[in-house]
């Protein structure tokens, strides 16, 4: 198994005590590292700024551009000077892991996140949506279907506004009721279309309960469209000793990521279909690296 990874996506400076921070990844290696787990290295693909327009509008990264420049911006989203630098390598690693897909698993190990990241907006730490721009470039290329699925605590708004009109992606997701938690006004089932899926699950759900309702839906979705490429938007914020973004889908054991990943695993090799995932949220350090493993042991 790949892991698509740059040491330059601990550059991306947002402050101390601020949830999405280097540490995130410094955690992971280092769960990596001390178990000594069989995964090799890969660099993310050069991206130029007019391969963002497949999902973004230009005058948006325009924009992006001056407020990194300008250390403008603030809250959820603070700009430093790489701060666009570094997000561009981070679509740029997703990308890779999607080109790695043609061989085998592979996961973009990236920040900052992405899926909050609309085609003219920021917000929820993303500035450019990974995932969406890794799919976008294979349609352009060499893949006709395409579905993302989503397990972050918070709805993907900005996957979801990227794709809402194109029926060439199934976007499934699977998060809490955003009446109670950001982004607040997206990712109710009233939004539902033919490929969007948003699957609303309510505070207090159990493993058990999650899993069943993962499965339901997912193979239900994935037997219909049938994809060729599926790709996953993985949060471990759903993770119950994970607090810092108000999480109350609380998954009480790390091993139903694996179980996730394996009903994942599964359905695309019924398919032939390829796979690969990119890292959202998830911000408790003293469980990230073990449900990172659990979620990618499934692909091994």
């Amino acid at each position: 198994m790949k892991i698509v990874y740059s040491e330059r996506f601990l550059e991306h400076e947002t402050g101390e005590g601020y949830p999405e921070s280097p540490q995130r990844l410094v955690a992971i290696l280092k769960y990596i590292k001390e178990n000594k787990l069989p995964v090799s290295f890969d660099k993310p693909e050069d991206v130029k700024e007019k391969d963002l327009y497949v999902i973004h509008d230009e005058a948006y990264i325009e924009r992006l551009k001056f407020l990194s420049d300008t250390q403008q911006g603030g809250g959820d989203n603070p700009f430093s000077m790489n701060t666009f630098k570094i997000a561009k390598l981070a679509a740029g690693a997703a990308l890779k892991a999607a080109r790695n897909s043609k061989e085998d698993f592979s996961f973009a190990l990236v920040r900052p996140p992405g899926h909050h990241a609309g085609k003219d907006f920021f917000g929820g730490f993303c500035y450019l949506n990974n995932i969406a721009f890794a799919v976008a470039s294979l349609l352009e290329s060499e893949l006709k279907r395409a579905m993302i699925v989503d397990i972050d605590q918070h709805h993907g708004n900005g996957t979801q506004d990227i794709f809402y009109e194109d029926n060439r992606v199934f976007y499934l997701s699977f998060h809490q009721d955003p009446g109670t938690c950001f982004p607040w006004n997206s990712g109710f089932e009233k939004e539902n279309n033919g490929h969007i899926k948003n699957v609303v699950v309510q505070p207090e759900t159990t493993d058990a309960e999650y899993l069943k309702i993962f499965e339901e839906n997912f193979s239900k979705y994935v037997a219909e469209f049938k994809p060729q490429l599926i790709g996953v938007s993985v949060g471990f914020d759903t993770f119950y000793k994970d607090h810092s973004c108000g999480n109350a889908i609380d998954i009480r054991d790390s091993a139903t990521y694996n179980k996730i990943g394996s009903m994942i695993r599964k359905q695309a090799e019924e398919l032939e279909a390829r796979t690969f995932a990119v890292l959202e949220g998830g911000y408790c350090l003293d469980t990230l690296g073990q449900n990172f493993w659990s979620f990618c042991s499934a692909f091994l």
